[in-house]
């Protein structure tokens, strides 16, 4: 609702404006003064969005008092309205940019048309003031975007000059979120605003900026210096609200300090990095590991799954896992210095007889000889080369199995088809083909020359243009058939599809809502 201030010394005078106000029903809080000094005070103690005013006054008179509101709030609407037809005074009214100069008495119909006219322009500028704040919020966040994917801070300047990068420099430290499922797909708009309000409860009145990497990700920019303990409590509180309002699992992975913005690229790929430890340590959701504070018996248990995951994939011929799990393994004991040597050589022994039992080739001998070889060695180096050897060949030998995917990707559609229904994400429909998502991802984009996401929704799409042309099914209830909760993302997926709504779609090709007999 607009506030409006009436200035003028005569209380009738101010009362006929109000009556008009309220019979032409305008949605204004109406607020009066008997003369410009009085004026003057209304304004410096409160917002005024119009000033209707005299130019005769006492005190002060309404040309001054309408500089003096310029000068306050440069945006306000000025009317003027005078018993005199006076040409200096309409000169300075239209210096001052007002927007009518009413006669007294003042006519209802003028009075009508020229508010109406000062609402429609307050709105007017509401509207592009917005539309302004809302492009250079989506710049700054294509410009973040970008840092964060390498591109330097000279360049970005020369590319966006007319932005001011300061802003950059508040950003002290990094939360990146990662879910399970895709959650900022499947949020409506109240659970989105209910999860952020949880985030800032969390934050404890902190400053903050946020950006959407992806359906799964989203990175919070914390604006001041915080310590390691503090953010990790913080970490876990939004964790915590989180799982326990939506009943998501999700991983959190926090950066060290950011010192400058040249900082920022190197700390994201620092987080990014971090989270790769999950595929390991299922039952964490909070990165870095503190290796440290691990106790020996947990310590045990992540090696075991270490083993575990190298065997499935060699199981289910998944190069890409198997590489990680063995360079990841021996990144977590370059770092580690504080294990027994007795514990270590027999622990990978034990992975090099997993690797030898996957090769024909290596017969019980051989590996007898090599275990002998890891239980002389004097350096941690030397056991990671005897292993190395080892993975290549059977690197190599997987390599050899991967060969026919086109079995892997039709088993991979028929399932879509017969559960679009349900929630599809990448990791399901790897477990289904004992692959691993990124596996998966590739082969399936280089079999058919199309992403996943973008094969279930075509399988979605069509399957709701064939339920809006052969039943009567409302719009809804398609949306939901289809695998679908959120119906405005629906639609906006349909039309993106098809270039029509669903409704419109439904009516071009001879159907409504309801049978017609």
């Amino acid at each position: 609702m607009y506030r409006i201030l009436i200035a003028d010394d005569e209380k009738d005078e101010r009362s006929v404006i109000r009556f008009l106000l309220d019979k032409f029903q305008f949605q204004l809080d109406i607020i009066e003064a008997a003369n410009g000094k009085d004026a003057i005070h209304l304004l410096e103690k409160e917002s005024i969005d119009i000033l209707f005013t005299d130019v005769k006054m006492p005190f002060v008179n309404g040309i001054d008092l309408a500089k003096m509101a310029k000068s306050i709030n440069p945006n306000i609407q000025l009317i003027f309205f005078s018993g005199h037809d006076d040409f200096h005074f309409v000169k300075n009214a239209l210096s001052l940019r007002a927007v009518d100069y009413i006669l007294k008495p003042v006519n209802p119909n003028e009075l009508k048309q020229t508010i109406s006219s000062v609402i429609q322009n307050m709105e007017q500028q509401n509207r592009e003031l917005k539309r302004e704040k809302s492009n250079i919020a989506f710049l700054k966040n294509h410009l973040l975007y970008r840092l964060l994917n390498g591109t330097s801070i000279d360049v970005l300047k020369n590319e966006y000059p007319f932005i001011d990068i300061d802003y950059l420099h508040e950003y002290r430290r990094m939360i990146l979120m990662q879910f399970d499922v895709p959650l900022f797909d499947k949020l409506l708009k109240e659970e989105t605003s209910l999860l952020f309000a949880q985030i800032k409860q969390c934050m404890e009145g902190m400053s903050f900026d946020y950006l959407h990497l992806n359906p799964y990700q989203l990175l919070l920019l914390l604006k001041k210096p915080i310590e390691q303990t503090e953010i990790r409590l913080i970490a876990k509180n939004i964790y915590q609200q989180i799982h326990s309002t939506f009943g998501i699992h999700g991983y959190f992975s926090i950066s060290e300090e950011v010192e400058a913005p040249e900082n920022i690229p190197e700390r994201f790929k620092q987080i990014e990095y971090y989270l790769e430890d999950r595929f390991f340590y299922k039952d964490n959701y909070l990165y870095p590991i503190e290796c440290g504070k691990l106790e020996q018996e947990e310590y045990l248990e992540q090696d075991e799954n270490f083993l575990l995951s190298i065997q499935n994939a060699i199981q289910y011929v998944d190069t890409f896992s198997f590489r990680l799990s063995i360079d990841t393994l021996f990144q977590k004991y370059h770092s580690q210095k504080q294990i027994s040597h007795i514990y270590v050589r027999f622990f990978f022994s034990r992975l090099l007889q997993i690797l030898c039992n996957a090769l024909p080739e290596y017969k019980e001998t051989i590996l007898n000889k090599k275990i002998s070889a890891i239980y002389t060695c004097t350096h941690f180096s030397e056991i990671e080369q005897i292993i190395e050897e080892v993975k290549r060949n059977v690197l190599s030998f997987l390599e050899k199995k991967e060969k026919s995917p086109k079995h892997v990707i039709h088993i991979v559609k028929q399932y879509i088809h017969e559960h679009y229904v349900e929630d599809l994400s990448l990791n399901i429909l790897a477990d289904k083909v004992y692959l691993s998502p990124r596996y998966l991802s590739e082969v399936f984009i280089q079999e058919t020359g199309s992403g996943i996401n973008k094969y279930i929704k075509q399988v979605r799409m069509d399957s709701a243009k064939n339920l809006l042309i052969h039943t009567n099914m409302k719009v809804n209830d398609i949306c939901k058939q289809v695998g679908y909760q959120n119906i405005s993302y629906f639609v906006r997926s349909f039309r993106e599809s098809f270039g029509l709504s669903p409704e419109k779609f439904r009516q071009s090709n001879g159907k409504t809502k309801e049978k017609t007999n």
